[in-house]
């Protein structure tokens, strides 16, 4: 056989490649890895009572906000990750920016209270279920993450699975919004976070067996 025969056979079945097609697939992942901790919460905890109360406060909408910054870096960090070769360095300092903020405000916010209210900031009423809640809620948006990327081309696995892990995590500590009632930004700031990082090490263990080629 020629070489221009075989490159032609090669190539006459090539199609065109959709430029979208990593955003598409992840942001499919999203909506099913988000009906699933909905659906979650509503069978085991259900939704509060007193959620069209909750709808009016600043401070729901500011809790509602740091793992939505979350979600939105971390979809970036995930779609740069299922490519080969390509630079992430700058989707992970956006990735930290959140952390960052929420941990820093949380300081300023434990410097300033009395010594004998901090405690009381940091543990609320929840402490006890709040990081195993969030990682609970985030294991179908894991689940639909990892898929998402098994289906791209991710030659960093560890640190893809890591990616995953906190786009699921965003995803479950957003849905237990819809229950917490705690609205201390140095609580948010110890077991939200917590739920989240625990969540993405889950990914960074389980991708290089489940992502690999």
């Amino acid at each position: 056989m020629r070489t221009s025969d075989l490159i032609l056979r090669l190539t006459e079945r090539l199609t065109t490649i959709d430029p979208d097609a990593v955003s598409k697939r992840l942001n499919r992942s999203l909506s099913v890895g988000l009906a699933g901790s909905t659906a979650l919460l509503v069978v085991i905890y259900g939704i509060r009572s007193d959620m069209p109360q909750l709808l009016l406060t600043t401070m729901f909408w500011i809790r509602l906000a740091f793992p939505v910054a979350i979600l939105i870096t971390a979809l970036k960090l995930a779609g740069r990750l299922g490519h080969p070769g390509v630079p992430v360095k700058l989707a992970w300092f956006a990735v930290a920016l959140p952390f960052v903020a929420v941990l820093l405000v949380a300081s300023f916010m434990l410097l300033a209270t009395p010594r004998g209210y901090r405690l009381e900031l940091m543990l609320g009423t929840t402490w006890r279920v709040t990081t195993a809640n969030i990682v609970l809620l985030s294991l179908p948006p894991l689940a639909a993450a990892m898929h998402a990327m098994k289906g791209l081309a991710p030659t960093r696995l560890a640190l893809a699975g890591a990616g995953a892990g906190l786009l699921a995590g965003a995803q479950g500590s957003l849905v237990y919004c819809l229950y917490s009632s705690e609205m201390s930004v140095p609580f948010w700031g110890i077991w939200y976070v917590l739920g989240v990082v625990l969540t993405a090490g889950m990914g960074a263990v389980f991708a290089p067996f489940y992502l690999r080629w």
